[in-house]
């Protein structure tokens, strides 16, 4: 069986002001330290602790394997205290290349199987549609850039695992014919992290946006509660895209 070594790398992100203001935190992005298991990094992260701490990204990298920056077989976010937040705890990965010491076919099994979305447990899914979040942007965000916090509004969850059992099913009875015989690296192709997160609208967009174009998207665990005094004004500027949005567009059923 298929078994690549990884290590840990541990970026802390910091703010310049102790009491920042929305609608957006500029980051700053400290030195990496590498460690050899999450025990070690979880027992002497806040060592590495700043003034103004904003967080801690811990992502869990491939030995000799050549992948694109943001990628890693997993990711865990720590509030500045040290508690774990959240994570993603399967791979996202898109290798440049194959390691000489492995077989395309093994090799490919063992990346898309192992990334593979199996939904979130309740507990995970920390907001509902309407409530205003911080979106941690950093080179672990598939979707946003790195170095900053910006404020949105949920428009809806992440999938649970029940939801994803059953899409699962739906893919696996419609697609049947075109299956490779590998159950992980079909369902991981199709099925990954673009499936895990939040619908949001971001609170950067002009009010008078079109209702179709205000949709963006936040990796689920990079999702963390607003830490600061949510302007009036932005809180009710975002309350009334979201009800913009839902009397324009029609794509999630009525609750």
């Amino acid at each position: 069986m298929l078994n690549i070594e990884t290590i840990f790398k541990l970026t802390p992100y910091s703010m310049r002001y102790r009491h920042s203001r929305y609608p957006t935190i500029k980051l700053h992005r400290e030195a990496p330290i590498l460690f050899r298991s999450v025990e070690e990094a979880e027992r002497d992260m806040l060592a590495y602790n700043r003034a103004f701490p904003y967080c801690y990204a811990l992502s869990e990298l491939p030995v000799g394997v050549q992948h694109l920056a943001g990628d890693s077989f997993s990711e865990r976010v720590y509030l500045p205290d040290g508690q774990l937040w959240g994570g993603r705890l399967y791979a996202k990965m898109t290798p440049l290349d194959i390691p000489p010491q492995y077989g395309e076919i093994e090799f490919d099994n063992y990346i898309y199987g192992n990334g593979l979305f199996r939904g979130r447990k309740q507990e995970e899914i920390h907001f509902k549609r309407g409530d205003t979040i911080e979106i941690f942007c950093y080179s672990g965000n598939n979707y946003w850039s790195d170095g900053y916090v910006e404020l949105a509004i949920v428009v809806d969850s992440p999938p649970t695992e029940k939801e994803m059992a059953k899409r699962f099913e739906e893919y696996l009875l419609s697609e049947k014919s075109h299956l490779t015989g590998n159950r992980g690296f079909d369902l991981g192709i199709q099925f990954n992290a673009h499936d895990d997160a939040y619908t949001v609208i971001p609170a950067y967009l002009p009010a008078h946006t079109d209702p179709a174009n205000l949709l963006d998207y936040c990796p689920t665990h990079c999702a963390l509660r607003p830490r600061f005094e949510i302007p009036a004004k932005t809180r009710a500027k975002l309350e009334r895209m979201l009800e913009t949005f839902e009397k324009n567009v029609k794509i999630f059923p009525a609750e």
